[in-house]
């Protein structure tokens, strides 16, 4: 009798493992192509249409179960579901066709058209599987959630002469990081948009809360706000679509846009409505994105000697600062002397985000600092990658932006607070996403852009006050791309 049961019991287990394909959700760490079904709802409605998850950069298709209940929620709402594993280093193309071969899988086991939900870079992906891989058959509806369909400024940061030192020690730098610069998805956008078959099918979510200071994503938070509000890995602006249903800003943060509690009842209409109803038409018109000056930081990054000092200067009339440094090493904390020597060394320390996974970052906030000259030291014991971001908060943040809007960011500018105004360019050529080579640029030099690739472009500003007395510095970072065309796509930072 127990022979018999043993039996069924391996039979029950072989069938039900072919029917799942292979797996469970929340197999660690994903292998590429593979997908599951989701546990079966108790009473299967027909009348439901299939829904498929897609992971974003850096995940796996556990993202939807791992302390997360998306699953479990189209289960207890009648859904069959299928989560997928795709690469989680590759850019939006090969991931594209690897999606666009399984939605036909999973189209032909349910029967009918599915509804595809993308959390992050996957619904970059879905979309490229529907446009240039041909799946918009399969697909009723997409649903992204913190989608970057323009790109984010964190990519173009990771991937910038000061920032990229940390992440390629940290082994970020992918294919994945490398297409979501945003000059790169900027020249996506140009190509997709005119190609796109799937209109008016498309439905966006995004978020407007990155936690609190020393939180997961603070460090994305933090450098994206100048950009606009942000979930702290993406821009609102950026997950909009100006043919799509942009639905609705909710108080998420990157990470708790895509959980089941918070995020299904908010969807779920929207799995049953028509697209061509009038429910499904867009609520919230695109804005532009922005392509104003985001001069509100400044940044400092590179490989570390064993003892590394930076500096920044602070004008009078700033509010607040917002200190990070970044390195390999939880337990190396700089150092930071005001210019009136007094000296902070108990920085708050946190795991580092997007796209510094790996990382830790020390951080302070300080109210009302004094102007000057500031100094930040490290010994981390060895040669070590590091990334300094200072946040000002400041009525010369607007002014610096408009003056530098209006010269050019020439070499000497004159207004109610700047009597004096310089700028310093760097550009990166990148071939790939693994190696770049500097372009020779002078302060007053205009970028040039000759060869078809992308080129990471830094100014560096810095002046004085009007009262002569105090300096300041702020950069700006942004990556441009020249398509075989030559036309360049991304805004040029000045």
């Amino acid at each position: 009798m127990k022979k018999l049961i043993c039996i069924v019991a391996v039979m029950l287990f072989l069938s039900s493992a072919s029917y799942v394909y292979a797996g469970t959700i929340g197999d660690p760490p994903g292998t590429p192509g593979k997908w599951y079904k989701g546990e079966e709802p108790i009473q299967k409605d027909g009348s439901k249409p299939p829904l498929v998850f897609v992971h974003g950069i850096n995940s796996s298709s556990s993202t939807w179960s791992n302390r997360n209940d998306m699953a479990k929620q189209a289960v207890q709402n009648g859904y069959e579901s299928a989560f997928i594993d795709l690469h989680p280093d590759q850019d939006m193309k090969k991931n594209g066709k690897l999606l666009a071969e399984k939605l036909k899988e999973i189209y032909d086991a349910f029967g009918r058209k599915l509804i595809v939900i993308g959390h992050s870079k996957g619904g970059i992906d879905t979309q490229s599987a529907l446009v240039y891989f041909k799946a918009h058959p399969y697909v009723e509806k997409v649903i992204t959630l913190g989608s970057p369909h323009n790109g984010t400024p964190l990519a173009d940061l990771a991937y910038s002469k000061g920032g990229g030192w940390l992440a390629q020690i940290l082994g970020q730098k992918s294919e994945a990081l490398y297409s979501l610069q945003t000059g790169l998805m900027a020249a996506f956008r140009s190509e997709t948009d005119q190609l796109e078959a799937f209109p008016n099918k498309y439905v966006t979510y995004s978020g407007s809360e990155w936690g609190t200071f020393g939180g997961a994503l603070y460090l994305g938070g933090m450098y994206l706000k100048s950009f606009g509000t942000n979930d702290g890995a993406v821009t609102v602006n950026s997950t909009k679509l100006s043919y799509a249903n942009n639905i609705l800003t909710g108080k998420w943060d990157h990470y708790s846009i895509k959980n089941g509690t918070s995020m299904f009842p908010v969807f779920q209409h929207q799995l049953l409505a028509n697209a061509s109803s009038a429910e499904n038409k867009p609520k919230e018109e695109q804005e532009p994105v922005s392509a104003e000056l985001n001069t509100d930081v400044y940044v400092k990054g590179g490989e570390s000697e064993k003892d590394k000092t930076e500096v920044f200067y602070v004008e009078e009339g700033t509010n607040g600062l917002s200190i990070q440094w970044l390195n390999e090493r939880q337990e190396t904390q700089p150092e930071i002397i005001a210019p009136n020597g007094d000296v902070l060394t108990n920085l708050k320390t946190s795991e580092a985000s997007f796209p510094y996974e790996g990382a830790y970052s020390h951080h302070v906030k300080i109210n009302k600092p004094v102007p000057g000259k500031w100094t930040i030291q490290s010994n981390s014991g060895k040669m070590a990658p590091y990334l300094l971001l200072v946040s000002f908060d400041s009525p010369l943040n607007e002014e610096i932006k408009e003056a530098a809007s209006k010269s050019g960011g020439a070499s000497t500018h004159s207004s109610g607070l700047i009597k004096r105004l310089s700028k310093s360019v760097e550009t990166n050529y990148f071939k790939d996403a693994q190696k770049d080579h500097p372009v020779k640029t002078s302060s007053s030099s205009a970028i040039q852009l000759k060869k078809e690739g992308a080129y990471s472009v830094t100014v560096q500003y810095t002046g004085l006050t009007t009262s002569g007395t105090s300096a300041f510095n702020r950069t700006v970072i942004r990556t441009l791309y020249v398509d075989q065309h030559g036309t360049i796509h991304g805004d040029i930072p000045y």
